[in-house]
């Protein structure tokens, strides 16, 4: 099932909340009973979608709220228009409120999973003309997972005693769900090719770890390897690679931001 943005899901549901009151209406059902089928009804629908993309409990309870919210505002107008009596304003007062306090939520959920919008993060971001910035939240990281910078640090001063070149291709044009070749030109200290070395990179991502994969190169001509990579899911991905040949060792990390197409 595609992908869909927060504004989408919110306000597709809204206005399918609106589309069933007002239908329900129109056949004579109760007014109590269309607000109860405009609430339910699209949320259960949002529920469905979010089982095969699960986005969070947070992001959940907030459709929960902007469904039911919507359809008790037309259950209220509905019943007052009926009555032909003009609403207090400490209802409409009430109503305001939590339209804003749904509106604010779900900013910050669309801010916390997207980021911030591209032309904005430029706007307010030191340094940014010319790169690619996310700036949506990536996750918790495992407490053990730690432990792994001690060790990385012994072994960026071992690779500068080992001299190797190694230029890794590929990695900024990774996209979601689409197949993508990754390229490694391997030379030793004295810029030749290094043959039939083992290449391998571990993808981490930090926020679902069922998504981690790892990917092994193969030879294509001497110093050059290839292999395919596809990544499941959009974001900051933290990439580990490991390179072993003649019984020596070179590992490398870095952290990759993956876009939909």
């Amino acid at each position: 099932m595609a992908e869909m943005t927060l504004t989408e899901t919110l306000f597709g549901g809204l206005l399918f909340t609106i589309l069933i009151f007002f239908t329900t209406k129109k056949i004579g059902v109760a007014n109590f009973w269309s607000g109860v089928l405009g609430a339910v009804l699209p949320f259960l629908a949002y529920v469905y979608y979010a089982s095969s993309n699960w986005p969070s409990g947070d992001t959940l309870a907030i459709h929960f709220v902007v469904y039911l919210a919507s359809a008790a505002v037309l259950v209220v107008f509905w019943k007052e228009k009926a009555n032909k009596e003009a609403m207090h304003w400490a209802p409409k007062l009430m109503i305001a409120f939590f339209v804003f306090l749904v509106v604010l939520m779900a900013m910050f959920i669309s801010l916390s999973s997207q980021g911030v919008p591209g032309p904005f993060a430029k706007l307010f971001l030191p340094n940014s003309e010319g790169k690619h910035i996310h700036t949506g939240f990536p996750g918790v990281i495992p407490h053990e997972r730690n432990k792994l910078y001690e060790s990385y640090v012994k072994e960026v001063e071992q690779q500068k005693a080992l001299g190797w070149s190694v230029e890794v291709a590929g990695m900024d044009a990774i996209k979601v769900n689409t197949p993508s070749e990754l390229t490694i030109r391997l030379l030793d200290k004295d810029h030749h090719a290094i043959h039939g070395a083992t290449i391998s990179i571990q993808f981490w991502r930090m926020a679902k770890s069922a998504d981690d994969t790892k990917v092994n190169f193969t030879e294509t001509s001497e110093g050059l390897y290839k292999a395919q990579v596809r990544l499941q899911d959009k974001g900051l991905w933290v990439t580990t690679l490991e390179i072993e040949s003649g019984g020596q060792k070179y590992s490398g990390k870095q952290s990759i931001s993956v876009e939909t197409n």
